[in-house]
C-alpha cells in the first residue's frame, strides 16, 4: 500500500477548508482515507494535515498564535474520530502557555486513548510539549506513578524531547524518569523503556552514559529492573556493543528470577544471530 492516499483534489478541498478553518471538512477528508489496520489515515496524511494547520497560524498573522492554536486543536478534538484525536492533540500541545490546566487534561486524555495508534500521537504530542514547555516535565514525574500503564508508558516515550548529550541538565532529567521506570511492572511500560528508549534510542547516542546508568540499575535485585539491563542489549546497542552486553547479561545470569533468565536468554540469542560465537 501507498504511504498516501490523499488525492490531489482532496488536498485542494482540504487547502480551502482549511482557509475556513473549517475542521470538520479537514478531518472528513482523512476519514474518508482510513485504513483497516489502525482505522486511521496514513502516518504521512495525518503529517500533511497538522503540518499545514500548524503553518496557516503564524501565516494568519493573529494577534495570539497560541491562543489560536488553542482554539485550533479544541475545535478539532470535539470531532468525533481518530484522526481528530491524533492531529487535534499535536495543533493542541502548541498552545499549552495559554491554558495548561486544560491542555494537560487533554494530553492525559489522549495519552490513555484506548486506541493504540492514537497513544502513538500522544506520545508525539508529550515530547512536543516537553520540548518547548521545560516546566511541562514537573507534570511527567507526577505520571510516573500514575495508575494508567498507558499513562506511564507516555512518560517513557516523553523522554526523546531530552535527549541531548550536550546539556547535562535534560540528561540528568531523563535518567531520573528512567530510575523510577525501571521498577514498572507493566509489560507495555518495560518494551519502551528497556529496549527501545534506553537501548537503541539513547544508548546508541550516549553509550557510555546508559552503560554507566546500566551498571548502576544491575545492582538492584528487582526482577523488573534487572528485565530492562538485560533487554537494553536486546537491539542495535547490544550489536554495536556485543562485549559490553555479555558482561552485564553474565551478571543476570546468576539470578534465578525467570523474568529475569527469559530477558538474558532473549537477548543472548539476539546477538548471537550477528556472532554466533558469544557465550556466558
Amino acid at each position: 500500500m501507498k504511504d498516501t492516499l490523499l488525492t490531489k483534489k482532496q488536498k485542494a478541498v482540504i487547502e480551502t477548508a482549511l482557509s475556513k478553518q473549517n475542521y470538520k471538512k479537514i478531518i472528513a477528508e482523512l476519514d474518508k482515507i482510513s485504513t483497516k489496520h489502525s482505522g486511521t489515515a496514513k502516518m504521512k496524511d495525518k503529517r500533511y494535515v497538522i503540518a499545514e494547520i500548524v503553518r496557516h497560524i503564524p501565516e494568519a498573522n493573529y494577534k495570539n498564535p497560541l491562543s489560536e492554536f488553542y482554539k485550533a486543536g479544541m475545535s478539532v478534538l470535539k470531532i468525533n474520530s481518530d484522526n481528530a484525536k491524533e492531529v487535534g492533540i499535536h495543533i493542541l500541545w502548541r498552545g499549552y502557555k495559554h491554558n495548561k490546566p486544560a491542555i494537560t487534561k487533554w494530553l492525559y486524555k489522549i495519552t490513555n486513548d484506548s486506541n493504540w495508534e492514537v497513544r502513538e500521537y500522544a506520545a508525539g504530542a508529550l515530547a512536543g510539549t516537553l520540548a518547548a514547555n521545560p516546566e511541562f516535565y514537573s507534570t511527567l514525574k507526577k505520571w510516573v506513578k500514575d495508575s494508567s500503564e498507558n499513562i506511564r508508558r507516555g512518560v517513557v516515550l516523553s523522554a526523546t524531547a531530552l535527549r541531548d548529550k550536550n546539556d547535562p541538565e535534560k540528561i540528568s532529567k531523563a535518567f531520573a524518569l528512567f530510575e523510577s521506570l525501571m521498577y514498572d511492572s507493566s509489560q507495555y511500560v518495560k518494551k519502551n523503556l528497556g529496549p527501545f528508549i534506553l537501548g537503541s534510542y539513547y544508548g546508541n547516542n550516549m553509550p557510555d552514559i546508559v552503560l554507566a546508568f546500566l551498571y548502576r540499575m544491575i545492582k538492584v535485585k528487582d526482577p523488573h529492573v534487572r528485565w530492562n539491563v538485560a533487554m537494553a542489549f536486546n537491539n542495535s546497542f547490544g550489536n554495536h556493543h556485543p562485549n559490553e552486553a555479555i558482561k552485564y547479561l553474565r551478571i543476570l545470569a546468576n539470578d534465578d528470577t525467570p523474568l529475569v533468565q527469559r530477558a538474558v536468554k532473549s537477548t543472548l540469542n539476539h546477538l548471537r544471530k550477528r556472532n554466533k560465537k558469544l557465550s556466558l
